[in-house]
């Protein structure tokens, strides 16, 4: 498969309120004095649990926050007994939870250049990403707090006496439902943005070596945006009876437009294998034949003022002269290695053509000379 999903569960980030929504359900049964610390061993043992699998990188502030905001209420209803009036425990911890958390949007930039400069972590790229969607949860929980709070004032102001119901639900329902609502359109976010970014191709950056060290935006590349980044490129060769088959490069290419040139060539999708790139690229010129398989041939680096490429060459032996009169190959023609030599260093073909032409003319020549024997 070329894609998998750009963003996993891991980046719901308000999976960190689950402590909170276990406590505000277990209050409907237990004394919540005794419930606000069964909230704190479930926030540590989670936290340790994610410390645990070794998710440093990617840091979920959310959690660690409600953790010490639980151990806060814990600590006062020791200190003070029955500090948090009778009914209105949900509705603390929702306040309790807001006020920190306006206060780390407030000073995002600091807290965010802080985390960064404190840590050990190598991956900062994937930290940042963390630290990131854990303010994308700060946002939608400050969000349904303050529609939660405008919707008290609303109640206070036009309604002169408030019933047992409507104050359960204002203190009690509404809080809890705020926590779990967080999550649910947390992780409709991630998957709404999987979904919109199927359709969005990347393609690989990679070192001179083809290892993958990042990925950018496909119209960025074929628009040349990024002339200095190296990506990979697959060309196939093909080849029948001691000929090249080749033909016009089209008017929409970045490079060597109008030039004759091999016809198979495209760029590496981020996430394809090498192999997955030459069988796209085959069904592509070929859709009704199955059996073709290139042959991997040289590896080479190809730059100038337009573009950076790491150049996978394959050759593919045609048998069947028929299978090149497709709509695929308008203008394209099998020439002799006579025509070839006639116009190489005429800037007739293209600059890459150019730089394999050798190596291809060994290539048929030995080819030929195992026929004859």
């Amino acid at each position: 498969m070329w894609r998998k999903d750009l963003l996993s569960w891991n980046y719901n980030m308000s999976l960190g309120f689950i402590p909170v929504i276990i406590s505000i359900l277990l209050c409907e049964w237990f004394a919540q004095n005794f419930v606000i610390w069964i909230g704190v061993a479930i926030s540590l043992a989670y936290s340790f649990y994610y410390i645990k699998n070794k998710k440093r990188t990617l840091p979920n502030i959310i959690l660690y926050l409600t953790t010490a905001i639980l151990i806060l209420v814990g600590g006062a209803t020791l200190l003070v007994h029955d500090s948090i009036p009778a009914n209105l425990f949900p509705m603390t911890l929702e306040l309790a939870i807001l006020i920190p958390c306006l206060s780390l949007l407030l000073h995002k930039r600091r807290f965010i250049n802080s985390y960064l400069k404190r840590s050990v972590v190598v991956d900062k790229k994937r930290l940042a990403q963390g630290i990131e969607s854990s303010f994308v949860s700060i946002h939608i929980i400050l969000l349904l707090g303050l529609l939660h709070l405008v919707l008290i004032g609303i109640v206070f102001i036009f309604v002169s006496s408030v019933s047992p119901s409507l104050y359960n639900v204002l203190y009690r329902i509404i809080p809890f439902s705020i926590f779990t609502l967080a999550i649910i359109l947390n992780q409709l976010g991630i998957v709404y943005f999987n979904k919109i970014s199927k359709d969005t191709a990347y393609f690989p950056i990679v070192t001179i070596k083809g290892g993958v060290i990042g990925k950018t935006l496909a119209t960025d590349v074929l628009e040349g945006k990024t002339p200095e980044t190296l990506y990979p490129v697959i060309r196939i060769a093909i080849m029948h009876n001691g000929m090249l088959f080749l033909s016009e490069r089209s008017q929409n290419f970045l490079l060597d437009k109008g030039k004759t040139d091999i016809p198979c060539e495209s760029y590496l999708k981020f996430g394809e294998s090498l192999d997955a790139g030459c069988k796209r690229i085959i069904e592509k010129y070929f859709p009704n034949v199955s059996d073709l398989i290139p042959t991997f041939s040289i590896r080479y680096h190809f730059q100038n003022e337009v573009t950076n490429r790491l150049i996978y060459l394959y050759l593919l032996e045609i048998k069947d002269e028929s299978l090149l009169s497709n709509q695929r190959f308008v203008g394209g023609k099998l020439w002799q290695l006579q025509q070839i030599d006639q116009n190489i260093g005429q800037n007739f073909f293209s600059e890459c053509f150019e730089n394999e032409y050798d190596y291809l003319k060994d290539i048929i020549d030995i080819r030929e000379i195992y026929k004859e024997s």
